[in-house]
């Protein structure tokens, strides 16, 4: 029998097999005790006729020697009417809540996952660059690693973490890095006072997910702040 972590997907099968092994079980299972799934006995019986008709359809329409275009047609129409039928009694015995997991299973329904599975902190780290320099301002862009060609984040994270180092040179250290924001959107800007004219930024950054869990750093890039126009761009990536 499926368990609740084989239900992904449309509980019908695509194929004109598949369809038939399904409407027979399902038809099936009904029979067997239609008061148990909230029907009754003309109901079940409604399902068998539909369930037979489309067997015996599909028997002729794959029948190599039965195999003729109306006995294809009458079979896409038979399954049609028995899908659509079958659907709207699958929905409502789906939603009762007085059929239990292990009968709703027996039908070939799937089931709503209601455990939602936590979100795990993130892996990957970001690539962070500095695209533009100027006064008193840097402006980066972010990817995540795996996909460096994407701005999208990684599955999970709802926002990149910003730190960083202020100093006379390059500083590789994260610890000496404080908060600067946390970002959404890019492109982000950064915008430094006067009195840091000449040091160098030097930036870590971090995803983190809704619950505030936070993945490891990001390689450091570094710039200088200047206010006199564009400066050259400092990579510390290896």
């Amino acid at each position: 029998m499926p368990t609740l972590n084989d239900q992904q997907g449309s509980y019908i099968p695509e194929t004109d097999a598949g369809v038939r092994d399904w409407l027979n079980n399902f038809a099936a299972v009904v029979a067997s005790n239609p008061a148990a799934v909230g029907l009754s006995a003309p109901d079940a019986q409604t399902l068998t006729n539909l369930a037979a008709a489309y067997d015996a359809a599909y028997v002729l329409a794959t029948n190599p020697l039965t195999r003729t275009t109306p006995n294809i047609n009458d079979k896409d129409n038979k399954r049609n009417q028995a899908v659509a039928t079958f659907r709207v009694f699958a929905t409502q015995i789906k939603a009762n809540l007085g059929v239990s997991d292990e009968v709703k299973l027996a039908l070939g329904l799937h089931l709503d996952d209601t455990t939602h599975s936590p979100i795990p902190a993130p892996t990957t780290t970001p690539l962070l660059a500095i695209i533009d320099a100027t006064a008193g301002v840097h402006t980066l862009r972010f990817a995540d690693e795996m996909t460096p060609a994407s701005r999208a984040k990684p599955p999970g994270v709802i926002q990149l973490q910003l730190y960083a180092a202020v100093g006379a040179e390059p500083n590789p250290d994260v610890s000496d890095a404080t908060f600067v924001g946390v970002y959404t959107r890019q492109p982000l800007q950064v915008t430094w006072p006067p009195q840091d004219a000449g040091k160098t930024a030097t930036y870590f950054a971090r995803w983190v997910t809704r619950r505030g869990l936070v993945g490891p750093w990001s390689l450091p890039v570094a710039m200088q702040i200047a206010f006199g126009g564009p400066v050259e761009l400092q990579s510390m990536a290896a």
